[in-house]
């Protein structure tokens, strides 16, 4: 074959051309089930995406939003919900009721009939009320410091304040430019040596007097709303603005109330208990108290300080924090040998975090997640698009393949497939990030695209689920079969690597798979086993999923209005767009939409833990054939740590093959490193995953007995 002879031996090396990869992966460079032909050109470039577009209301205007909008079935949807250029070729201009005959007697019946009467903002008010929350939480601890700087500032006596805001009045002049402006206006009286006149004095008239009482308490209302004023330079400004704000009479109470309010705030979130200890957190509330005591008198600052201590130690005697009950580290079952032999190999360095190497000034979870994405820098990914054929469905799914620079691999090196989060596609910020590492190492990278997402088609009514797996078994099946045509003896290894939703995915494939899994190694990231405990998550349910949800539920109404509207009544629509949390989203869109049972039912085939019933029952986890790492960090805001039930039960569950890797700190997809986060970007969860696979790689060679995991036990 053609390929062959693009084989060549280096030292003792096999190199592999790019070339000849994708001749023995044999998959067609177009969809192959569109009817047309359909230039580069016609097909929009996929749209970059992140976390930070949880943040966003709506790309163009209220009124472009699908659930702003009315469709009546005499309208053209294909208007109202916006398809790519190349979709609108073979959609149907048809109205909607000529378009779908299935569809369902609440939208077929009446010319005047809405998909779902729901307000733009009663549509976003779980967003407003989640991203005011979230504001709150991210800068308690810079409103505190303030609070604790200028509280702990001496106080002026009355006639130094006085005095203070005459010297503002009057421009900040000193008293000797006073007395020099003074002489000027009223030059004294010489005197002669024959006559003694007294020397004029200046005397303020009442109007005056009233007029500059009234500047002061202007400026005392100004200084007490200084206290907001961020100071832009430590060393200059500082002083001068803490000083403005404490010296009014009204400044110490005002700060004294906000320090009460966040200190409460901190003392009774989760997340910084998890990170500072509830003890801590309550002595910072009291001490406060102590010092607005101090300045402000007893009598007031207890009276001020009752209600809201009241509230916040009510809250910690009766509120469940639902703190982690297991410690971070690493679980495995010893007795696997090549789990064991793959973990002696792994570099301890590549899967420790909380040795100090985190970023310092990010204090909590919430903070690890949001930020990197602001932050950091996406590189730029040369892919090679290539479509995956399912022709059970007539669909077909994005395959993106990166390749080292010099188009030639050597037979040590590796293949990742690769499996995106929630919204994304291989552009998205920790793909495109271990992506470029990867192919810097000499590596190859297969990035799947979910399909629907990343501008892909979908021909059918089928759209996408999360709980669905056969995308990623044609994925690994067409990756393995390259692997072992190019080389002899398939010595390149086949690792996925999964984030958020997709590491969800990716473990369900490997645990539902079982001994006819493809892969020989898997890492997910950020994901979940058993996805039914996610509901017991409330503060990520009112914190971080309804962006997540709003998010989601955009991309799936401007791309597929038209499937959607064919399968759900209006009553269904419109409880999906009400839908403020990713839990609500699954039971009011998926469920209904792809028939599932129930809520339980969806979540049971969506995790590998799913249909998880006791350790003496255990269910398709134990099926797990090859070495599966879940790293996950126990602050993370957005996954429970729950859905790993009882790590040091679970590990041993079948032949041993799961390992879990827990981290105190670290966030969602976060784990920033250094002072300055943006240099590393997120190198620790790119290094971990792959260390594991290189790990396996090396154990699973090292013992013949061994090479194909899960299927010579």
């Amino acid at each position: 074959k053609a390929h062959i002879i693009n084989k060549i031996t280096i030292s003792a090396l096999t190199m592999i051309t790019a070339d000849a990869f994708l001749e023995a992966l044999n998959l067609p460079t177009e969809h192959p089930y569109i009817p047309y032909d359909a230039s580069a050109s016609d097909i929009p470039e996929a749209p970059e995406w992140s976390i930070t577009n949880y943040f966003y209301s709506w790309k163009d205007s209220p009124s472009s939003s699908p659930a702003a909008q009315d469709l009546p079935s005499s309208i053209d949807c294909s208007s109202t919900f916006p398809m790519p250029s190349w979709a609108a070729k073979f959609t149907s201009n048809n109205v909607c009721n000529s378009e779908v005959d299935s569809s369902p007697p609440a939208i077929a019946a009446g010319s005047n009939s809405t998909s779902a009467d729901v307000s733009f903002l009663e549509e976003i008010s779980p967003c407003l009320v989640a991203m005011f929350h979230m504001n709150l939480i991210l800068w308690a601890p810079i409103v505190l410091l303030i609070c604790l700087r200028r509280l702990t500032k001496k106080p002026l006596h009355r006639n130094q304040r006085r005095k203070t805001h005459a010297d503002r009045q009057d421009g900040g002049e000193s008293e000797t430019n006073k007395q020099t402006a003074s002489s000027k206006t009223f030059p004294p009286i010489t005197t002669r040596a024959d006559q003694h006149l007294p020397v004029p004095t200046y005397t303020k008239t009442t109007n005056q007097t009233a007029h500059e009482g009234k500047k002061a308490k202007a400026k005392a209302t100004q200084d007490t709303l200084s206290f907001f004023a961020f100071p832009t330079n430590v060393f200059s400004k500082a002083e001068s603005q803490d000083e403005a704000a404490m010296s009014s009479p009204t400044g110490g109470y005002f700060t004294y109330i906000v320090g009460l309010f966040f200190s409460a705030l901190v003392m009774t979130d989760p997340m910084y208990v998890f990170e500072f200890s509830q003890a801590a957190l309550v002595m910072i509330h009291l001490l406060i108290i102590t010092l607005g005591m101090k300045r402000l008198g007893a009598k007031i600052a207890l009276y001020t300080a009752l209600p809201v201590s009241a509230i916040a130690f009510y809250m910690i005697a009766h509120q469940d924090l639902n703190l982690p009950t297991f410690a971070p580290g690493l679980y495995y079952d010893e007795s696997n040998s090549l789990v064991t032999t793959a973990v002696s190999k792994w570099p301890i360095d590549k899967r420790t975090y909380d040795d100090g190497r985190g970023t310092p000034w990010m204090m909590t979870g919430d903070t690890r997640t949001g930020l990197p994405f602001m932050f950091y820098k996406i590189p730029e990914i040369d892919f090679q698009r290539r479509w995956i054929p399912l022709p059970d469905e007539k669909e077909a799914v994005i395959l993106d393949i990166a390749f080292p620079s010099n188009n030639f691999i050597e037979s040590n090196k590796r293949v990742y497939l690769v499996l995106h989060g929630i919204n994304g596609d291989s552009h998205e910020g920790y793909v495109a990030d271990f992506v470029d590492r990867q192919v810097r190492q000499g590596n190859i990278v297969a990035v799947m695209v979910t399909r629907g997402l990343g501008d892909s088609p979908i021909l059918g009514d089928n759209i996408l689920h999360f709980a669905r797996t056969k995308d990623v078994e044609a994925a690994a099946r067409a990756l393995k079969s390259a692997i072992r045509e190019v080389s002899d003896d398939g010595g390149l290894l086949l690792s996925g690597v999964g984030y958020s939703m997709g590491a969800i995915t990716l473990a369900n494939y490997v645990a539902t798979s079982g001994a006819q899994c493809d892969l020989d190694a898997a890492v997910t990231i950020s994901g979940a086993l058993d996805t039914r405990e996610q509901v017991n998550f409330l503060r990520s349910a009112s914190l971080w999923q309804p962006f997540i949800t709003k998010a989601l539920r955009d991309t799936l109404l401007s791309s597929f209005g038209n499937k959607i509207r064919s399968r759900l009544s209006q009553q269904q629509l419109q409880e999906s767009i009400k839908a403020a949390t990713l839990v609500d989203f699954d039971r009011t869109f998926f469920v209904p939409y792809h028939d599932f049972d129930s809520l339980e039912d969806y979540y049971s085939r969506l995790g590998a833990m799913g249909d998880f019933v006791s350790y003496d029952n255990p269910g398709r986890i134990a099926n797990v054939s090859i070495p599966l790492l879940c790293v996950h960090s126990l602050d993370d805001p957005v996954g429970y740590w729950g859905v790993y039930r009882d790590p040091e039960s679970v590990v041993h569950l079948g032949k041993g093959n799961t390992v879990l890797l827990f981290t105190k700190r670290g966030g969602h997809v976060g784990w920033p490193l250094g002072i300055n986060p943006s240099i590393e970007a997120w190198k620790w969860m790119s290094d971990i995953a792959s260390s594991f696979a290189e790990a396996v790689d090396i154990a699973r060679k090292e013992d013949s007995d061994i090479i194909i995991p899960g299927k010579t036990y």
